[in-house]
């Protein structure tokens, strides 16, 4: 076989190709635009289609390009190019992408971040970390990628104001008056400033690392078909209720430690369920151990005094928080009504840190 016809046997080859590929399109365009397109349209489209695969089966292969190149001229009028098709075929991607999210979001798994310390040091809420100065990675791109993986972001409070420096100690941390403008400082910031210095404008007063709270996954599935257990971290809706500190439809975080019909008390550092001291509860038993970081559980707000004990209805439950030193809970505004029950945490999945990975 000379070079001549290899070169007859592929063109022919090529032909058969794009011809059995517009077939394929055709079929496509006529099943996508059928209901919508010209009716003359489509029986053309229908018409030159079964000549084109009678022309592949009789082997007219003059007869098959040019129905080839027919067909895919109706093809074209059938379904025309749109505007913008590429931006608007991620549109529509990115469109589904959300609605799925949303629906996964609204029936199976929820995010949630932890914006306080009452949960530490089993989940830590935002927190600054001393520091007097940038590092490399403050700077800029750097600190973008330490922020996205690590959440931690540098930060500054810098003087409002021109004057002499005035510290006051609070309970919060300590407050700086600069020419009559007050700026609160977290206690664990460090200081850059020190009493009755002179600073201008814009000067650092104080500087830290903000640590972003961890962010968790919630199962919202699981209490739908399993009845909730003692010790799993509950992630629950504030509607109904009462108490000053308390504002409505947001969520809380804290570890469920008193179940329905239960009497629930408190003797420093232990819990009692029902008149005893719990244990045999991995993670409730290293809480009362008051080590790691845990202080055991405190007696306060309801729980104090004489009556040291709440009892539960058949639809109730009590949250507290592991950081019981700064923790509202049930024990300032009572029991948690089953129909506030969002479902239990069961992973950290931002920032990368000690947390990071299963829920304790």
């Amino acid at each position: 076989m000379d070079v001549a016809q290899i070169r007859l046997l592929l063109t022919q080859r090529k032909i058969r190709r794009q011809a059995r590929h517009i077939l394929k399109s055709a079929r496509h365009i006529h099943n996508l635009r059928e209901d919508v397109a010209a009716p003359a349209d489509i029986k053309r489209l229908l018409d030159l289609m079964k000549l084109l695969s009678d022309g592949l089966q009789s082997g007219d292969l003059q007869v098959v390009e040019q129905l080839s190149r027919q067909l895919a001229e109706v093809i074209q009028k059938v379904n025309p190019p749109r505007s913008y098709s590429f931006l608007r075929e991620n549109i529509e991607v990115i469109v589904v992408a959300l609605a799925v999210a949303m629906a996964f979001r609204t029936y199976f798994v929820q995010p949630f971040k932890i914006p306080t310390s009452s949960m530490c040091p089993t989940l830590a809420g935002i927190h600054y970390i001393e520091k007097d100065q940038k590092a490399l990675s403050d700077y800029f791109p750097f600190n973008i990628v330490k922020w996205a993986i690590f959440g931690q972001m540098y930060k500054e409070v810098k003087a409002q104001a021109t004057g002499t420096v005035s510290i006051t100690p609070t309970r919060r941390g300590v407050r700086i008056d600069v020419g009559g403008i007050v700026h609160k400082i977290h206690p664990n910031m460090s200081l850059r400033v020190a009493q009755n210095d002179i600073v201008l404008r814009g000067q650092a007063l104080a500087s830290a690392m903000k640590v972003a709270g961890d962010h968790i996954f919630v199962n919202k599935l699981k209490w739908n078909f399993v009845k909730p257990v003692r010790s799993e971290i509950m992630v629950f809706k504030t509607d109904g209720i009462v108490h000053p500190q308390i504002s409505q439809n947001v969520h809380y975080v804290k570890r469920m430690v008193g179940l329905p019909g239960e009497s629930i008390g408190v003797n420093t550092p232990l819990l009692y369920i029902n008149g005893r001291p719990l244990t045999g509860n991995g993670m409730i038993d290293k809480i009362q151990s008051c080590s790691d970081g845990y202080n055991g559980y405190i007696q306060s707000g309801i729980l104090t005094g004489g009556v040291n004990a709440v009892k539960l209805t058949e639809d109730q439950y009590f949250a507290c928080g592991d950081n019981q030193r700064n923790s509202l809970d049930s024990r300032y505004w009572g029991p948690v009504p089953r129909g506030n029950l969002v479902g239990p945490a069961f992973f950290v999945y931002w920032p990368v840190s000690v947390n990071w990975g299963p829920v304790k």
